[in-house]
């Protein structure tokens, strides 16, 4: 007979436990139901990291199918996540859905800010704190620059280089750069000449966010034949 420090030994003397105690294999099954379920959120962090890196903030971290994952826990239908996805008081839930011939998926990318017409989708939120920390780390290199004109003709070049950029890469609405953005600094445009004496240099950016296509509705018109 193999001893118990082989993995035969191991499997034996478990098949053994298992005949001797059959309450021993339903207590396995309930840790197992137990053990094999994650929480969202690690999940969710990955599917975050790579979208970012695959396919730009600008785009929701939705739609994506989830590797390694049966199933959800709780199986909704369209109608049942609905009151999640639009609730009355704007604190939108995204679920984990199963879908036929997909698997698990990312179905939906709304914020807890729901009934706000700017701030309602994630992506459109991340985007714009991601422009306002580059934007800020950018300018952390002018806090001691002289603050004169010719510091805010550099200030206004380099935030409209990377807003350009950001633009070329698919990540703001507009047919040329003009369309997608602004950037204004300087007197008299963003400042008076107090703010100057102040020490304070105010830049005034204006972004135009992508919005997703969250209802796409269709229509089918049928032509009779002979009418």
């Amino acid at each position: 007979m193999p001893t118990p420090a082989t993995p035969e030994g191991v499997a034996s003397l478990e098949q053994y436990l298992l005949n001797a105690v059959p309450l021993l294999g339903q207590v396995q099954q309930i840790l197992v139901s137990k053990l094999n379920v994650a929480p969202p959120s690690g999940i969710m962090a990955g599917i975050w990291t790579q979208n970012d890196a695959t396919r730009g903030v600008w785009n929701a971290p939705a739609n994506l199918v989830l590797n390694e994952v049966i199933a959800p826990k709780v199986l909704l239908t369209d109608a049942e996540q609905g009151d999640y996805n639009v609730p009355l008081n704007g604190h939108a839930i995204d679920i984990l859905r199963a879908m036929v011939n997909r698997g698990t998926v990312v179905w939906g990318a709304r914020t807890l800010d729901g009934n706000s017409l700017d701030y309602r989708y994630i992506q459109v939120r991340r985007t714009l704190i991601y422009i306002e920390q580059s934007i800020k780390e950018t300018l952390a290199g002018f806090v001691f620059a002289p603050n004169d004109a010719g510091t805010w003709a550099t200030v206004t070049a380099t935030i409209s280089n990377f807003l350009t950029q950001f633009w070329q890469a698919g990540g703001l609405m507009g047919d040329k750069a003009s369309d997608a953005f602004t950037v204004q600094c300087g007197v008299p445009n963003t400042m008076t000449g107090l703010d100057v004496l102040n020490g304070y240099m105010i830049v005034n950016v204006s972004v135009q966010l992508i919005h997703p296509a969250e209802f796409i509705e269709l229509t089918f018109t049928q032509t009779m034949q002979g009418v």
